[in-house]
């Protein structure tokens, strides 16, 4: 899944801020596709990844984590057959991560995207956990 395929399915969604928000990140000059290059990753059943992905969305709305995309995905994951397998493509920029999920016909399902932790922010997390778990 390409850049570039992945803008046009999400062009072809209706208009809103988790779309914006999907469409001003593949636009960013630094995007690069983390994982795998050529190919989509399993992400497993569509049930095993509705549960995933409703842990990630509570983790990060407990954390104060900007996301985009969870209420859709999820509702998009939990109409499918529990069975059907769900592939993933992510990208990365300086600023955000965007995971894209297909079906089993290479249909968008949705996406997430994650804001990344300053540099700042994740020095402090580490010295919380340093602090309170050692």
């Amino acid at each position: 899944m390409t850049v570039e395929l992945v803008a046009r399915l999400i062009g072809s969604l209706p208009a809103s801020k988790d779309t914006e928000a999907a469409l001003g990140f593949l636009k960013q000059p630094d995007i690069i596709r983390i994982a795998p290059s050529g190919s989509e990753v399993s992400f497993g059943p569509a049930e095993a990844s509705l549960r995933i992905c409703r842990i990630r969305q509570q983790v990060t709305t407990e954390a104060g984590v900007t996301t985009y995309g969870f209420p859709s995905l999820l509702s998009a994951l939990a109409k499918l057959h529990p069975a059907e397998l769900v592939t993933a493509a992510a990208f990365t920029t300086a600023d955000w991560y965007g995971t894209f999920l297909l079906d089993n016909t290479d249909r968008l399902v949705g996406f997430v995207l994650v804001k990344r932790r300053s540099p700042e922010e994740e020095q402090e997390r580490l010295d919380w956990f340093r602090r309170n778990l050692t």
